[in-house]
This record gives C-alpha cells, sequence and structure tokens, in this order.
C-alpha cells in the first residue's frame, strides 16, 4: 500500500496511535535516520503535524549539499523526486515533505507489519 497524501497517511495513523504516540514512533524514526547519515540530533519540537514540514527544512537548510544528498539516499527518497526539485525555488519545502511522506510510511509498515 502506498499512500500519496501525507495528510491521509496521517490521519491513517493518528486513528491507529494517539498524536502523543505518534510523534514519538515518527520521532524515533527521523532519529534513526539522522543518525545514520552523521548529521547528528534533530527532534521535532511540535506535536502540530502541520508544523513537521516547516521543522525539518529548517535543519535540511544548514546541511551542506552533499550531507543533503546522503541523508536523502538514506531515508529512500526516490531519484526522481530529487531531479524534479534541484531546480526549483521551494525545493527544500518539497524535500521536507517527501522526507515526512517516507519516515511516515516506514511508521506506517512498522504499525501494519507489526
Amino acid at each position: 500500500m502506498e499512500e500519496k497524501d501525507l495528510h491521509a497517511l496521517v490521519h491513517k495513523l493518528q486513528l491507529r496511535l494517539s498524536q502523543r504516540k505518534l510523534l514519538e514512533k515518527l520521532q524515533a524514526q527521523i532519529h534513526k535516520d539522522f543518525q545514520r547519515s552523521g548529521i547528528g540530533e534533530f527532534e521535532l519540537r511540535s506535536s502540530d503535524p502541520a508544523r513537521w514540514n516547516e521543522e525539518i527544512r529548517h535543519m535540511l537548510k544548514q546541511l551542506s549539499e552533499n550531507e543533503l544528498q546522503h541523508l536523502l539516499y538514506l531515508i529512500d527518497i526516490p531519484e526522481l523526486i530529487i531531479r524534479e526539485t534541484s531546480a526549483h525555488e521551494n525545493r527544500l519545502f518539497y524535500l521536507s515533505n517527501a522526507i515526512l511522506h517516507r519516515e511516515l510510511l516506514k511508521v506506517f509498515y512498522q504499525i501494519q507489519y507489526k
């Protein structure tokens, strides 16, 4: 099952988990992937899903291009998305959305097949 709409995926996960538990699982997944990439500590501070993109985008702004590419590779962001956003003025917004989507899918699969 590939959920295309980020808001629909968040909603489906919220039906299975409390907001707090969803944030914990998402935070753990993001933390794991950011640690694997060597970037270091990153924590979503807001419990509001509408603010998650902004928090991730803020972190992405601090990365070098090599660090960003390595992170996107480890998180498993499709090459097509990376290419399509490379020259876009809102590149980090779209990459943040892609990261959120992929990390939420990982949480969904963990719950679904647990």
